[in-house]
């Protein structure tokens, strides 16, 4: 039943912006809006009905898999004709693709085969249905953070044992796959010292020593939807300044989550943080936004930023991630997954504790 909702919202949506078809490329889409996985194939959404047009790899699964939508089998080199039939079919003159998804070359295919057809730049159509998730969806959600939230668990305890950061990067996603936690869609980071102060820091030989920072960056997939957290933590006895810079960070994320409410702009969530950060004197070092939001991907709409005027809508979830990264010394950051309710939010991620001493 859900699949047919999204499939409704999404033909309203079509309708107001006066679209016959819609073209649809991206993966994650394709699996919101059908069930099947998206895989090497295009959604059509036309009047005459919802068609995925793949190869025969994905045919079968598809045809199980896909909620009120057709499969259609398409030979090397047969896709884009086949699209062109169901187009033609559908009388289809205003045909809606997705901008960010749809390579160059795959758009002046599209547009060669087309040729009765206008081709019009859709950009987030189905990521705007997307932003808003159903009960299902959070459920879905919850459990990510839950088994995120006891991942990082096991990743802070084994700090007290001899490591590089390598090994407690393998150490933590042996400890996912002996429990069939499926990996998040972005590579696990385990930073240490002055390492802390790259935001995406690689993994490297470098021992963990007593006397500086650790920041675990981790997540976990379940059925398809995310969770994401970071934990900054001190080996051994804290020196003040770790103590202040910390201090600042998780006082500026609780702020944030505090001012976290429906109607209440993304960019405004964003400037609570960033005017406290700067107030204390570490702005230039608060280099990145305070939070994306969360779900089929772990980077989606709506992002917690300056730039964006989105007001919160229960339903959203969203990370709020405050950070400090100073060249040569280190850095903090420390993230949660937020979900928007009626009467403000819920950290969904608060089972993890941030202990900022091992």
């Amino acid at each position: 039943m859900r699949y047919l909702i999204r499939q409704k919202k999404l033909r309203a949506l079509l309708a107001s912006n006066s679209l016959d078809a819609l073209l649809v490329r991206k993966r994650e889409n394709i699996f919101y809006l059908t069930g099947s996985r998206g895989e090497d194939s295009v959604l059509v959404i036309a009047r005459s009905g919802n068609f995925v047009v793949t190869d025969a790899r994905y045919a079968l699964e598809y045809k199980k898999s896909a909620v009120n939508t057709s499969i259609v089998t398409a030979g090397p080199g047969s896709a884009l004709p086949r699209v062109r039939y169901i187009l033609n079919k559908a009388r289809a003159k205003r045909v809606g693709f997705e901008a960010d998804s749809l390579t160059y070359s795959e758009f002046a295919a599209f547009k060669k085969q087309l040729k009765k057809a206008r081709l019009v730049p859709a950009k987030k159509l189905v990521e705007s249905l997307r932003m808003i998730k159903d009960s299902y969806e959070i459920g879905l959600i919850k459990k990510a953070c839950t088994h995120g939230c006891r991942t990082m668990a096991y990743g802070l305890r084994n700090l007290a044992e001899p490591h590089t950061e390598k090994s407690l990067k393998t150490k933590i996603e042996s400890y996912m796959l002996k429990r069939t936690f499926w990996p998040p869609s972005f590579d696990l980071i385990v930073a240490s010292g002055k390492n802390c102060s790259m935001p995406h820091a690689v993994a490297t030989d470098k021992k963990i020593r007593k006397g500086e920072m650790v920041v675990i960056d981790l997540g976990v997939r379940n059925y398809g939807y995310n969770s994401d957290l970071t934990r900054t933590v001190y080996l051994g006895k804290i020196e003040r300044e770790y103590s202040r810079v910390y201090n600042i960070v998780l006082g500026a994320q609780k702020k944030a989550i505090d001012g976290i409410r429906p109607g209440v702009r993304a960019s405004f969530i964003d400037s609570i943080s960033r005017k406290y950060i700067s107030e204390k004197g570490l702005g230039g070092y608060f280099v990145h936004s305070l939070g994306h939001g969360i779900g089929l991907e772990t980077h989606e709409a709506p992002g917690l930023s300056g730039r964006n005027n989105t007001a919160l809508k229960p339903g959203m979830t969203v990370t709020v991630e405050p950070a400090v990264y100073i060249p040569g010394w280190g850095g903090v950051r420390i993230e949660d997954v937020i979900l928007v309710t009626k009467n403000g939010c819920e950290i969904l991620t608060g089972s993890s504790g941030k202990t900022l001493c091992r």
